[in-house]
């Protein structure tokens, strides 16, 4: 994903990887440190370089221990994963240098949650991520003596790739939004790329130009895509959005909007 980029597909965000580029350094149940575990190592495009994370979706921070650089963080509300499974998922995030997450901080999806790193136990500039398709934030140590969570789910089976740059993802079977279908029932709007904003509406006034609520930007994430909750015509629809919630929307088809 990059800094901003959200998914919201029937009401249920989608966890997107919060990496910008992917190359992992460790993986799974590797030794030394990641025994036992489905924890993984990322850095970026670049040895060295502090890359930004950014929150997969809508998360909780539950607690830190500044001196590794580590957090653990909840979803808000359930989330839709790349294995398919909807439900609440914990993570941990390890060794950001610049770290000033705090206990009970909320973080929309899309926002930066923090810095790679090297701070504790890192021989290098990167981020340990672990994660668990479950509210259970047990994180005791293993039969290997390592932390880790009680019921790990691999970094493949909860991320949605787009817009994440694959350097080396040690042969993992990656999934995009494409590839987990979500059926409302009403079809899917689509913005075109080439369109730098447009605008959404309160659902108590009347979707004409200086009544919008906001913007989405399209040309900024490569264009969006959003299951459609209801159509009030031919050319307005009722979608819901990260940052102003359900909202109508006037669809354009002149510049380039379709219904899939």
């Amino acid at each position: 994903m990059i800094k901003g980029m959200t998914s919201i597909r029937n009401g249920i965000e989608d966890f997107l990887c919060p990496f910008e580029n992917l190359k992992i350094t460790q993986g799974a149940g590797d030794r030394p440190s990641h025994m036992g575990t489905m924890a993984v190592d990322v850095r970026g495009k670049i040895v060295g370089n502090r890359e930004a994370y950014y929150a997969p979706c809508s998360v909780k921070c539950l607690w830190t221990l500044p001196s590794n650089g580590q957090a653990m963080w909840q979803s808000v509300n359930k989330v839709r994963c790349a294995n398919g499974y909807v439900g609440i998922v914990t993570f941990v995030t390890c060794h950001d240098d610049t770290f000033n997450a705090k206990p009970g901080q909320v973080v929309k999806q899309g926002v930066q949650l923090g810095n790679m790193g090297k701070k504790g136990n890192a021989t290098g500039v990167h981020c340990h991520i672990e994660c668990t398709q479950s509210n259970n934030s047990n994180w005791t140590k293993n039969e290997y003596g390592i932390y880790s969570f009680d019921n790990e789910t691999d970094l493949d089976d909860m991320c949605f790739m787009d817009n994440t740059n694959i350097i080396d993802g040690r042969g993992a079977n990656w999934k995009y939004l494409k590839d987990v279908s979500v059926n409302s029932g009403n079809g899917v709007l689509i913005l075109p790329a080439n369109i730098d904003t447009w605008r959404v509406y309160p659902l108590d006034k009347k979707p004409v130009v200086g009544n919008e609520c906001g913007f989405l930007y399209p040309s900024k994430f490569g264009g969006l895509r959003y299951d459609i909750v209801r159509k009030l015509s031919n050319n307005v629809c009722v979608i819901n959005t990260r940052d102003y919630g359900q909202v109508q929307i006037y669809v354009d088809y002149n510049a380039g909007a379709k219904i899939e």
